[in-house]
């Protein structure tokens, strides 16, 4: 009885695990087909039934066996003891061993409960197949409430910040606003007066009325009007012109005005350009490969004409400088005008002529479709000229202090290499000394640098050549003024005594930071300078003169570099300058001289104080004072004009407001919405040159210099 128990709990989890598994199918396929919902219910349940019988025969779970399920007890359940199969197998054919065995499992089996990992799957489907559902459900609810928005027939871009107030008489206008060739856009239809269109558009009115009309006509804020042309039944009014400057416009019909409306055009933009190799400063070392590959990121808003590089080669020095222009194209092709584009072109120096020393400049010129050109930054590749490092060439230009240190970096390379050389013929001491020797003058050399940029000179190490040459400097360092060193016959009286101390283990001279020889650049080459002669001092100090030779290269590459900085390049630019006028020349009248500075200063202060004025109006107005203001608010209607003109979203409902004010029908709405327009004018002043305060408690350097101007000991 036990077995016919075993055997009937086993197919009972066998037949439970088909049923789990055909349900998480199932819901799988709702999860599929709840996304083709919304494209209707056929699709649905065409996909839904599809993936169904697609995973069932794939996977076919009626085909599981009981042995596999006795095999997953086995490996679940330790209690069973590997026995679950013995339950599958007639009793006759078992032997006593396996009849004991399965009578003591029977019980076990029974009470087993499955796993909850056992119904895993089916819950990862269960909640697979509700979120998707959800999700349905929820964009579904979207689309229905956003189809019941009202929908606006304004499908230019930009659309009015508020309803438009038309006259009486108008029952609509359509407009359609045609982009320019060069664009490749269609064209665009509204029904609001208020325009935001590409630049250069052409503009199509078409205004309808309810009555016969005797004149309409469209007036531009400069001065311009342009009048529309009537039907057979005077009721439907159109014009076209094609506008380039932004402003504001009204309506006249029968001599009556709207209100403004804006006429706002979006620029084409310059083409962007964005190169991503080679760096803005490439130099390439001998023996590196002259082929460098120019690759940039081309953007346009309208599309992409053409593009190129243009190239300048600068060979030679001092006078002798020759430059040389070329342009090359990209491999890539424009025909097909798109917005964007990634360009590249490989340029072989060896091929275009440059010779080491020489310099390549280039830059990347673009032009948009409109015909808009516009140029990157220039960038510089330099072919260092290896061969000239040991040349004497040039030695007698420049400043005066580089002949002698050129020579001695030098000649410093040459010691180490022929040291390097005589290694296996000298002895190991001697070697050692002569290495020891090299770090020697080569912190000699650094000394001699260091003064350039204010730094003091260091302790002699031992070394009797460098106390000599710290003995040459131009101050004389713990000497009295009788040429007797400070230290000799020390006055015992002087001990504690703060000033003497000072004096002898300070110096007082200018620092690295506040030397002020040379301009930032030339400093901060020379203060890598410094730090290679350091590292090649150091490793000559250590006996290992093969390690000191790359630092002391670049070192002199570096010093190299600084004589010949006389090569400058510079674009050339067109300069168109004011025609002179004969009469005038050699009168040395200046009365009438007045800097451009000065003038748009003085303009901007103007403009200021005529805002303030009209604030100042508005603000009596909000309290009751209306009498006084007209000449004021004059003033404030022609710059508010004026922005409007070039800004008329921002600034035309300001203007509108200020007509209303003139006319002493406004209301305290109006004079809010005019103030806010006159303080969007307020801009930050311009920066000028200014004083800036003493501090509280003057620093000591400032009491120096004070001190020093007025001669206080």
């Amino acid at each position: 009885m036990n077995d016919v128990n075993g055997h009937m709990k086993i197919a009972g989890i066998r037949t439970r695990w088909v049923r789990s598994q055909q349900l998480r199918y199932g819901l799988l396929s709702i999860a599929l087909a709840a996304p083709l919902a919304l494209f209707g219910i056929i699709p649905a349940i065409a996909g839904g039934v599809l993936s169904l019988f697609v995973q069932l025969w794939w996977h076919k779970p009626c085909r599981l066996q009981e042995e596999e399920v006795a095999r997953y007890l086995n490996q679940t359940f330790p209690e069973l003891e590997d026995s679950a199969a013995l339950l599958l197998k007639p009793a006759a054919d078992r032997n006593l061993l396996e009849t004991l065995q399965a009578e003591k499992i029977s019980p076990v089996l029974e009470n087993l409960q499955l796993p909850g990992k056992f119904y895993r799957p089916l819950r990862q489907a269960l909640l697979i197949a509700s979120f998707m559902v959800a999700f349905t459900i929820g964009w579904h609810m979207l689309n229905t409430y956003l189809a019941k928005l009202p929908v606006t027939t304004n499908n230019a871009p930009g659309p009015a910040t508020k309803p438009e107030k038309i006259l009486p008489g108008i029952n609509g206008v359509q407009i359609t606003l045609q982009p320019p060739a060069y664009m490749r856009r269609s064209a665009l239809t509204q029904s609001a007066f208020n325009i935001t269109a590409p630049d250069s558009s052409l503009i199509k009115w078409e205004i309808h009325t309810n009555k016969e009309v005797q004149e309409l006509s469209l007036l531009f804020n400069d001065s311009t009007r342009l009048t529309l042309q009537p039907d057979v039944e005077h009721t439907t009014w159109t014009a076209t012109r094609t506008v380039r400057k932004s402003g504001f416009y009204q309506v006249s019909m029968n001599d009556r005005l709207s209100e403004l409306y804006q006429l706002q055009l979006v620029p084409d933009q310059l083409p962007v350009i964005r190169i991503t190799n080679p760096k803005p400063f490439t130099t390439i070392e001998f023996g590196q490969s002259t082929k460098v590959n120019v690759q940039a990121a081309l953007t346009d808003d309208y599309g992409i004409r053409d593009a190129h590089i243009a190239l300048t080669i600068a060979s030679g020095s001092g006078e002798a400088v020759r430059f040389k222009d070329q342009e090359l194209p990209f491999d890539n092709s424009f025909s097909a005008r798109l917005p964007r584009y990634q360009v590249s072109k490989t340029l072989n120096l060896t091929a275009m002529g440059l010779k080491p020393g020489d310099e390549l400049y280039f830059h990347i010129r673009v032009t948009d479709t409109r015909r808009q050109e516009n140029r990157s930054d220039v960038y510089i590749i330099t072919l260092p000229d290896t061969a000239q490092l040991f040349s004497m060439e040039g030695m007698v230009t420049g400043v005066a202090f580089k002949p002698e240190y050129f020579r001695s970096q030098r000649q410093i390379i040459l010691d180490a290499e022929q040291l390097l050389r005589e290694k296996d013929s000298i002895g190991t001491a001697k070697f050692n000394s002569r290495s020891n020797d090299l770090g020697t003058d080569q912190k000699l050399l650094r000394l001699r640098y260091g003064k350039f940029l204010g730094e003091e000179s260091e302790s002699n190490v031992g070394d009797p050549r460098v106390a000599a040459e710290e003995g040459h400097d131009d101050h004389d360092h713990g000497h009295d003024h009788h040429g007797k060193e400070a230290h000799e016959g020390v006055d015992p009286g002087d001990f504690g005594n703060a000033a003497k101390v000072l004096d002898e283990f300070t110096d007082k001279h200018d620092n690295a930071e506040d030397a002020t020889f040379f301009d930032p650049e030339i400093k901060k080459q020379l203060k890598a300078t410094l730090t290679e002669m350091w590292k090649s001092e150091l490793q000559l100090r250590l006996y290992k003169p093969q390690e000191a030779l790359p630092f002391a290269y670049k070192a002199l590459r570096l010093l190299k570099d600084l004589q010949q900085q006389s090569r400058v390049y510079v674009a050339k630019t067109g300069v168109k300058t004011t025609p002179l006028k004969p009469e005038k020349r050699l009168t040395g009248e200046q009365d009438k001289i007045r800097p451009r500075q000065q003038k748009e200063t003085a303009a901007y202060q103007d403009q200021l104080l005529k805002v303030r004025q009209a604030l100042a109006a508005l603000d009596a107005m909000k309290a009751g004072d209306t009498g006084g203001h007209a000449a004021v608010l004059r003033e404030a209607q022609q710059l508010l004009t004026t922005q409007a003109a070039a800004t008329p979203a921002a600034y035309l409902p300001a203007l509108e407001a200020m007509r209303r004010i003139q006319t002493l029908k406004s209301t305290e709405k109006d004079i809010r919405t005019a103030q806010r327009g006159l303080q969007k004018i307020l801009t930050a002043p311009p920066l000028q040159p200014q004083r800036t305060p003493a501090p509280v408690s003057p620093s000591l350097p400032q009491h120096y210099f004070h001190n020093l101007k007025t001669g206080t000991p």
